[in-house]
């Protein structure tokens, strides 16, 4: 059997993962402040992993086959939990980010393509970037085989990040969908199951050693295009107003959960790995449009203040004729 350290395990993709991995009968420990339910089965190790002291005592003894690292988000978390764990350990898996290529001048982007530090992520770039640096470093003074995955959009039932929930969410109460410019920028979603499946087709594969993976789905779609799908699935027509960002002065991630920006990725190398996607987009978007509608989340959202803004000045625009 094998036996898997994963840290986080306890929100979306982490949640997840470790009941996915669990249902493979793995033994799986998972790493976490215990602040949310962990799945029953997991045995849960509950500590902060930013704090040295904690984590070493937390750990102690433990040796396991793979560390599944979903929660790193800079390279301290990451070098710590390498090098309390060394020698106990034989693959380390980080989940990184797409958001990590700085220079998107061609697309789809490729695993060789520049990476780094960007405007358009920010910080959370950075460190992304600087956990997949500090890992390829470490691997070979710590002497573990390491595994890359740079996922791009991910989605799904559970998803913590108010994405597909709010479109789906306007969609279904008749409200108004105020999309940047004209929504013409293509992106890539990955559901949450293929994602699991690949991490799973990566435990201990050779192929995936001391290797980098984009991974997401087989499609890309402009955003405009993604609202016409999820319209579809949820049989409600769209209500779309254009924004023009200039003219506004304003940024996407003011009010929208998509930034304007293409994001597409090359997902031919995992492809080479022999592993392949088992949901479309349209798949994926139906069984999260069924978990949100089964589940009671598609009430009224709690709209942006810019939101509002453009809801009342449509109202004064209506009432001067």
């Amino acid at each position: 059997m094998k036996s898997i350290l994963l840290m986080g395990g306890n929100q979306f993709a982490g949640k997840k993962l470790c009941e996915f991995l669990l249902n493979k009968k793995y033994k799986i420990y998972v790493l976490n402040r215990g602040t949310r339910p962990s799945p029953e089965k997991a045995e849960v190790l509950k500590c902060n992993r930013n704090i040295e002291k904690e984590l070493i005592e937390c750990l102690e003894n433990l040796r396991v086959d793979c560390i599944i690292d979903i929660s790193a988000y800079n390279p301290e978390q990451v070098s710590l939990i390498q090098r309390i764990m060394a020698g106990r350990y034989c693959q380390y898996i980080l989940i990184s980010s797409a958001s990590i290529y700085n220079e998107m001048q061609n697309f789809p982007v490729k695993e060789i393509d520049s990476i780094g530090a960007n405007e358009i992520w920010g910080k959370y770039a950075e460190d992304k970037y600087l956990c997949e640096k500090i890992t390829i470093e470490n691997s070979k003074k710590l002497k573990f085989n390491y595994t890359i995955f740079r996922p791009f959009y991910i989605y799904g039932p559970e998803n913590n990040l108010d994405r597909e929930s709010y479109i789906f969410a306007r969609l279904e109460n008749n409200m108004p969908i105020f999309i940047p410019d004209k929504g013409e920028e293509r992106i890539q979603f990955g559901y949450i199951d293929d994602l699991c499946e690949a991490v799973n087709f990566s435990l201990d594969n050779p192929h995936f050693f001391n290797q980098i993976f984009n991974i997401s789905g087989d499609e890309s779609i402009t955003i405009k295009d993604y609202i016409k799908m999820c319209s579809l699935i949820s049989g409600k027509q769209p209500l779309i107003y254009n924004i023009d960002l200039e003219k506004e002065n304003l940024k996407a991630r003011d009010w929208f959960p998509f930034r304007n920006k293409n994001l597409i990725g090359d997902i031919s190398k995992i492809e080479k790995t022999g592993f392949r996607n088992k949901y479309s987009l349209e798949e994926g978007l139906g069984k999260t449009y069924l978990y949100l509608k089964e589940n009671n989340k598609l009430g009224i959202p709690l709209l942006n203040d810019i939101e509002s803004h453009f809801i009342k000045r449509m109202e004064q625009s209506k009432n001067r004729f």
